[in-house]
């Protein structure tokens, strides 16, 4: 009996031992470790040469401090009170926002998402409404007309106090720009980590595994994430942060919080013309987003267009293009069992050679009758998804539904399927 409980004591001692002695294991991301301060400018923006000639091609993030202070509209932002007064019409505009208790969109007018947003259970994030357009400011670096034509999207995030997965910057660059509250972020690059790209961006659908939660990083299924760089921005209302393509980055809202994030198409970015910047104008204080012509190029109208698309920008693999997809339809394909099987079927034809990435030359070898196969895939799928749209639509939040989301204690989570109107 003495011999078994010396066992047993032996046993615990080891596991004890063996367990992760990283002091950021469990902890929040960012929180231990090799923590490296973003650099910072101060009540100025870069200029758009330097720019699109060190802070994009170098992968340079950095906070640029209150640089939307002097914003005409800014002081409009600070407070709930304020933007409803300002704005005509904006407390009737209908919204969709993200429910957390339904997990999924609902339409609730401007004014009773403001209300409900206080408590923490529902989320804007989608692009800046019209109504709202002309008090947002172009930043600096992006009023030259060579750069807009790399703008992609402005979009508004509006959340209470929470804590985001991380999040990936595939494909563009993008500023972070707080309009109201506080946020700090965490910002790995996962060009220096491929390791850790090969985590949190799988090349393979089939080896994604579980999530990394931000809250309480485990480093036992996720060891590449103890000994890496993370570089970290305490943001406050009137900072922006420049955030370059494939750096990964997680958020954590302190309070209430406004954000604007202006998305920059980075391949685009990287072939303009350094000469072509000398023709840019100074830098205009009126010019705001309801003065931007928002092109078809800037969101592709066929399927065509969004393939055509996809291979040209080198869109990085099957969760790449699935979410592409997924805004073009205005609707979550992976969640649908039954759309999800025929866009991987779809996929499987247009990666010809299997490796997970399509590229222009293997789309030039589809023709005869897989063209027509990828046709008719892709118009019974879009033609389900209508249906179930139409059988599915999520009604107004009526008053009287409020009170349930209001009693929802689930943790707080970014959605990010953007609502594109698209003609099918």
């Amino acid at each position: 009996m003495k011999s078994f409980v010396l066992f047993v004591l032996v046993i615990s001692i080891h596991l004890v031992y063996s367990a992760n002695q990283n002091p950021g294991h469990l902890k929040p991301l960012g929180s231990v470790g090799s923590l490296i301060n973003i650099p910072e400018l101060h009540h100025e923006y870069p200029s758009v040469t330097k720019l699109l000639t060190y802070y994009i091609p170098k992968s340079v993030p950095t906070i640029f401090r209150q640089v939307l202070n002097n914003d005409n509209h800014y002081s409009i932002w600070q407070t709930d009170e304020q933007l409803e007064s300002e704005v005509y019409g904006l407390s009737d505009t209908n919204i969709q926002v993200e429910s957390f208790k339904l997990r999924q969109r609902v339409e609730m007018t401007f004014g009773k998402f403001l209300q409900q947003v206080r408590r923490g259970h529902v989320m804007f994030a989608d692009d800046v409404p019209e109504v709202l357009q002309k008090y947002l400011t172009v930043p600096k670096p992006l009023q030259c007309e060579t750069v807009l034509e790399t703008f992609l999207s402005a979009v508004l995030i509006i959340n209470h106090i929470n804590t985001s997965p991380l999040l990936s910057n595939e494909n563009n660059d993008h500023f972070h720009c707080i309009l109201r509250g506080s946020q700090r972020m965490v910002l790995i690059n996962t060009l220096q980590y491929p390791d850790v790209r090969k985590i949190l961006a799988p090349e393979k659908r089939h080896q994604r595994g579980p999530p990394v939660n931000p809250d309480r990083v485990d480093f036992d299924l996720f060891p590449s994430l103890a000994n890496i760089d993370y570089h970290i921005a305490n943001l406050t209302s009137g900072d922006c942060l420049f955030i370059p393509n494939h750096w990964f980055f997680q958020e954590r809202s302190l309070e209430n919080t406004i954000t604007i994030v202006y998305n920059i198409k980075h391949q685009q970015a990287l072939n303009i013309d350094v000469n072509e910047l000398k023709t840019c104008p100074e830098y205009d204080p009126t010019f705001t987003l309801d003065q931007i012509d928002w092109s078809v190029e800037r969101h592709p109208q066929s399927f065509k267009d969004l393939i055509k698309n996809l291979v040209n920008t080198k869109a990085d693999g099957y969760d790449k293009w699935q979410e592409m997809f997924s805004k073009h339809l205005s609707y979550d394909i992976a969640s649908d069992p039954e759309a999800s099987a025929m866009f991987e079927e779809f996929y499987g034809i247009v990666d010809v050679d299997g490796n997970g990435q399509v590229t222009t030359s293997e789309i030039e070898q589809i023709n005869g009758i897989h063209q027509h196969h990828i046709t008719d895939i892709l118009y019974e799928m879009a033609k389900i998804i209508n249906s179930k749209r139409k059988t599915s639509t999520p009604t107004p939040v009526k008053i009287e539904d409020e009170q349930s989301i209001l009693n929802d204690n689930e943790n707080d989570e970014h959605l990010h399927l953007q609502s594109y109107k698209t003609d099918l």
